[in-house]
């Protein structure tokens, strides 16, 4: 695709923006474990670039996860938008063996057993790579960890797309890779949603916002032409309501001013374009919104820490 969404977007759809935005940025899932653990029992997770998913299927278990140890029940469902370094345990004390140790030692094969000849417990694992992890505009809303307890409404509402991942991974039948990566995006969506539909007024960021219809048709008229010089009074108008309306509106459900906004998509855009093509810099400033390349190189460096040059030769090394 040539842009994010294609030009004429239609905004009633808006809300699907947090679908296409994942598709954009490359969205991977992929599931690399099924754990059959006994206690005692324990696995350390290393710190990673990608956001790492804990599904417990059955049985209860702890997570340990910097000071704080969280217990874990039959259905929780455990996101970790940062990668961060953790550890899962029958309990806080047992001995915890590196989850690279463990997986090179049981080899291949649906599920893995773990521990002793105690209480079992059963855990999905997977992870989710993106094109751009440190700067995704999802996991940048999120909180160290997103928690949904298995007794709760949300979690219940994702119980079936986890049978089906779990059934996907235990058959391992042709295509069963495809599949279950499609049920870890979907899962991953969902458990978004979730979150989101948690948060107080403003608490979710652009992800929330969708579910405002003026805000919704706002980000979608930005995301269909990121390189267009948007007022805000253009983009009200365009939305149904004032711009007063719209600036205070957008500024809390979002958390930022709506050219804030507009300057931080250009900037994603233009990371797409230097890392999957090889157009000029002055061809991706003009395609982003900037007539200057001077300009363009100021703002993407201010955005990304990096001038764009220095990102395309790091992004294909």
């Amino acid at each position: 695709m040539d842009r994010c969404y294609p030009v004429g977007v239609d905004v009633s759809g808006a809300s699907d923006l947090l679908g296409q935005i994942l598709e954009r940025t490359g969205l991977r899932g992929q599931l690399y474990c099924r754990t059959v653990a006994r206690a005692p029992w324990g696995l350390r997770f290393p710190t990673t670039t990608v956001a790492t998913l804990h599904l417990v299927t059955s049985g209860t278990c702890h997570l340990v996860h910097g000071r704080e140890v969280v217990a874990l029940g039959p259905g929780d469902v455990v996101l970790l938008p940062r990668g961060d370094g953790h550890a899962m345990a029958d309990s806080p004390r047992s001995p915890k063996v590196p989850l690279e140790q463990w997986l090179a030692e049981r080899g291949d094969g649906p599920a893995r057993e773990l521990g002793g000849r105690g209480a079992e417990t059963r855990v999905l694992c997977g992870c989710f790579a993106f094109d751009e992890p440190g700067a995704h505009p999802v996991l940048r809303l999120l909180p160290a960890r997103v928690h949904l307890r298995g007794a709760s409404q949300a979690a219940r509402a994702l119980s079936p797309t986890v049978s089906l991942l779990e059934r996907e991974h235990e058959r391992g039948e042709r295509g069963a890779s495809v599949v279950v990566s499609r049920l870890l995006d979907v899962l991953l969506v969902q458990v978004l949603r979730a979150w989101a539909d948690a948060q107080p007024p403003g608490g979710a960021g652009w992800l929330g916002a969708l579910g405002d219809r003026t805000l919704a048709s706002a980000l979608a008229w930005m995301h269909a032409e990121p390189e267009r010089d948007w007022s805000v009074s253009e983009l009200a108008r365009r939305s149904g309501t004032s711009r007063a309306t719209l600036a205070r509106r957008f500024a809390a459900e979002v958390g930022i001013a709506p050219h804030a906004y507009l300057t931080r998509l250009r900037m994603q855009e233009a990371a797409v374009r230097l890392r999957e093509s090889d157009d000029g810099l002055a061809s991706i400033a003009a395609r982003v919104g900037y007539d200057s390349e001077f300009a363009f190189n100021r703002a993407f460096r201010r955005a990304m820490g990096v001038p764009p040059g220095q990102y395309r030769r790091q992004a294909r090394s």
